[in-house]
């Protein structure tokens, strides 16, 4: 009955999409691929109420959303100011399918579109969804806890993107365009107040011409947040402090350094844009983000499942802690006496974290009429500095010292033609290189306390890896009429990866500084190369018989690269053990544009099938106290997708988006979640936890056969519907907005534990905005998540969290923030 229903839903959008190009359109057919159509800043007498047109670069080349055969959403700078959408977290919570979370720990953050993403805690991973700033592309999830501001626009591919977007992309990328330079001189200056999370910030932006051929744009942003989520960790007498023999560190534990936790983020970006000739613009955008926080743990919490409602570390109750996802949580600090014996922190034993990251775009377009040639070379460079208690509890038994460098550097060099006959040609070549440096310093208990040295850290490991890529693209298009193009194409990848991991220090069953790992020579150290090869080919056939119709069916493949995990090694490690294979994807996909009723309509719709192979995943194992790192089998992938925008009169315009998305693994047995048996259970006796069996008839180990199963972070269903209303009163515009964002049960966490169930919720966003007739001065009130939703972005087994016999592991989630209630002024001029 459920299938015949999931079937039926898809053949619904699937027939919108071709009733959508049905509906004939005014005038004759036109050519197969119109000029693009720059947005305008407001509609002649007579458009008023027609739906805008809307400019992309998907194909990395300017073309109107209507005419791109590819699933492509684009956010306006206004929609983006609306919702106070100001990083990738926030962008991705406009969009139905997407899913970012951040961590701000070790991978950094979790990026998904469909339901396809890579786990957050692993340093070494990247993301199976790419960010490309200013056609600069990276795939490392730190970037989702950067800031982004002064939007141009904001684009989301769904689906595989090899042809375009350099690499390691099978999942989508998310594009982001700042605004670029003004022919005259312009600026703006903008201050808010969010009231629930106690955040003011200050933007700052001039605009203008050096000379006839120069000209330069600075913004500035400055952000500071008290916090919205609230550190309820007392002083507590240490249960693990033995005063004969130091371990344990002190003690009484201080409790929380801070009741909230706070961050504060200055960012900025400088343009400079030169026309030496008509033909060539040259530009140069360099951004810089500087970030500290109070803890890199202040966007997770323990989420449970509890016992009695309070959360254990290692068996002790925490009682200041709670087991829910909401905006409270217990996060002790480690204290003076720990703090001093752990390598990389400042010997305080209190949590903080810094992220600076920089980013230089530099892109050379020379327009010779029949083709365009492009040069973009790209330079991201981000660093990390963080100490912090991994534990969520107020014991801060797992204390972190953890520094991270990354240096990217990119160049990619394209042709595209645009000749007047049939046949045309986009093509290039993609250099990268990839230099990450991760060190990082752990206490797991207090048993790993030596008193010889005075250290309270089980092992420090540094991991050290570079990356090379190269590859060619190239994509032929081909005028079959002057209304059906055929376009087919491929991406090359050669990319080799080298990883040495070295034990800098060890104590215990850490204790590996002087073992040579099975296969090595050299002591403590492991090495590894990865070498691997790629063709991603697609092929597109457009049909297109006016210029606001467009009906497309494309086959497309993916590929994300294998790498190493950053772990903790122990004598019987070998780099085998680290390693994780690439992911690939193919499969095809169709879809319907179309501009209907006099233009005040704009339909999207689409429909896919495709199949992920190895995906790249991670469980806990509990034993080595690390994450391990695997490839699943396949997931078959199945969905469709609809949104329209409606103008309905000349002040009301409606929108609403609905993506049904079916991810289900096949082949692919993992490690169950954590999971303490009762006490005296045997083979013979014990009963494997819901969704797990046993691996063997001899031992406990447990298995999870993910069978029909769909992957974490995936949900079926998400959609929104919305709103926006503009009048003039009283001798002011007027907008009134509001949204409402629907998104089904899924499971946050990989290895599917039952505290990781996020159940279906609805967010809802509403915004109030008063300006001048001229548009120079705007005061606006602006609602976000106003239904007050702690929703799950990301989640895994928590150290130390399962120590009751016949219960299930506490979990640890990323959640997302709650209500915001933001008051915003702007002053342009």
């Amino acid at each position: 009955m459920m299938t015949n229903s999931i079937s039926e839903r898809l053949r619904l959008l699937a027939a919108a999409s071709c009733l959508a190009l049905a509906i004939p359109a005014s005038g004759h057919a036109q050519q197969a691929q119109p000029q693009p159509e720059t947005p305008a800043s407001g509609q002649a007498e007579g458009e008023a109420n027609q739906v805008d047109d809307v400019v992309v670069v998907a194909r990395n080349r300017s073309e109107r959303l209507i005419a791109v055969p590819a699933a492509v959403t684009a956010i306006a700078p206004q929609a983006l100011t609306r919702a106070v959408a100001t990083d990738l977290t926030k962008i991705g919570e406009l969009t139905p399918s997407v899913i970012i979370g951040t961590t701000r720990q070790t991978g950094g953050g979790t990026i998904g579109i469909r339901g396809i993403s890579s786990p957050a805690n692993v340093a070494g991973f990247e993301q199976a969804v790419s960010v490309a700033i200013d056609g600069v592309q990276t795939s490392n999830g730190r970037i989702s806890g950067v800031g982004f501001f002064d939007a141009q626009q904001v684009e989301i591919l769904r689906g595989p993107q090899a042809l375009f977007f350099g690499k390691n992309s099978p999942a989508g990328v998310i594009s982001l365009t700042s605004a670029g330079p003004t022919d005259t001189f312009q600026g703006s200056l903008s201050t808010g107040y969010e009231f629930v999370g106690d955040e003011g910030y200050l933007d700052a932006t001039i605009s203008g011409p050096i000379t006839d051929r120069l000209s330069y744009r600075l913004a500035l942003r400055n952000r500071n947040l008290k916090g919205w989520m609230y550190n309820d960790a007392r002083p507590i007498a240490n249960p693990f402090y033995n005063p004969a023999t130091g371990a344990g560190g002190q003690a009484v534990l201080p409790g929380a350094g801070s009741e909230r936790y706070g961050n504060e983020e200055t960012l900025g970006r400088f343009t400079l844009e030169y026309r030496p000739t008509d033909n060539i613009t040259a530009t140069l955008k360099v951004f810089h983000s500087d970030y500290h926080d109070d803890s890199p743990g202040m966007a997770s919490q323990n989420i449970g499942p509890c016992t009695d409602g309070l959360p254990r570390m290692y068996g002790f109750v925490d009682p200041y802690g709670e087991c829910k996802a909401d905006n409270h949580t217990s996060n002790g600090d480690a204290g003076p006496v720990v703090g001093q014996g752990v390598a990389l922190t400042d010997g305080t034993g209190t949590s903080f974290g810094n992220l600076d990251f920089t980013s230089v775009s530099g892109r050379i377009v020379g327009d010779f009429g029949p083709y365009t040639v492009t040069s973009i070379t790209g330079y991201n460079h981000a660093k990390v500095k963080n100490q912090y208690n991994l534990d969520q509890t107020v014991f801060a038994q797992l204390y972190v010292g953890e520094q991270d460098k990354i240096e990217e550097f990119s160049q990619e060099l394209r042709l595209n033609t645009n000749y007047e006959g049939p046949l045309n040609f986009t093509g290039g070549l993609f250099f990268q290189r990839t230099d990450r440096f991760y060190h990082a310093s752990t206490r797991v208990a207090s048993s790993s306390y030596n008193p010889a040295n005075g250290r309270h850290d089980a092992t420090e490991n540094t991991t050290d890896q570079q990356g090379t890529t190269y590859s060619a693209f190239g994509q032929v298009r081909y005028d079959l009429s002057p209304t059906l193009e055929l376009a087919a194409g491929a991406r090359y990848t050669d990319e080799t990866k080298d990883d040495i991991q070295t034990n800098l220090y060890g104590f215990g069953a850490f204790n590996v500084t002087n073992i040579v790992y099975p296969g090595e020579t050299r002591p403590g150290v492991l090495t590894g190369t990865l070498g691997e090869t790629n063709w991603s080919p697609e092929a597109t056939l457009t049909w297109r018989p006016d210029s606001d119709h467009t009906l497309y069916a494309a086959y497309k493949t993916g590929f994300k690269s294998g790498g190493y995990q950053a772990a903790l090694p122990v004598a019987t490690t070998r780099i085998g053990d680290l390693d994780f294979n690439s992911e690939t994807v193919k499969g095809f996909e169709v879809g319907g544009k179309a501009v209907l009723l006099g233009r005040r309509l704009r339909i999207n719709s689409a429909a896919f099938a495709y199949e992920f192979s190895d995906l790249q995943v991670n469980a806990y194992d509990p034993v080595r106290i690390t994450f391990v790192v695997s490839n699943a089998g396949k997931v078959e992938q199945r969905g469709a997708e609809f949104d329209l925008n409606y103008r309905a009169t000349d002040a009301l315009s409606l929108h609403t988006a609905v993506t049904y998305v079916r991810n289900r693994f096949s082949d692919y047995v993992g490690q169950c979640y954590s999971y303490a048996f009762p006490t005296g259970s045997t083979r013979a006796t014990a009963t494997p936890p819901p969704g797990c069996e046993f691996a063997n008839t001899t031992t406990l180990t447990l298995q999870q056969n993910h069978e029909g199963r769909a992957p974490a972070r995936s949900p079926d269903w998400s959609g929104n519907a919305g709103f926006v209303y503009d009048r003039q009163m009283a001798g002011l515009n007027w907008t009134l907005t509001g949204d409402a964002f629907y998104t089904s049960r899924y499971y946050a966490s990989d290895t599917k534990s039952p505290g990781s169930i996020q159940n279906a919720f609805w967010r809802a966003n509403a915004s109030i905005t008063a300006s001048t007739l001229d548009d120079r001065i705007r005061l606006a009130l602006i609602g976000r998540n106003l239904t007050n939703e702690y929703y799950l972005t990301f989640a895994s087994d928590r150290t130390g969290g399962v120590s009751v016999p016949g219960t299930f592991g506490e979990q640890r989630g990323s959640v997302a923030r709650g209500r915001e209630v933001l008051l915003q002024l702007t002053y342009a001029f």
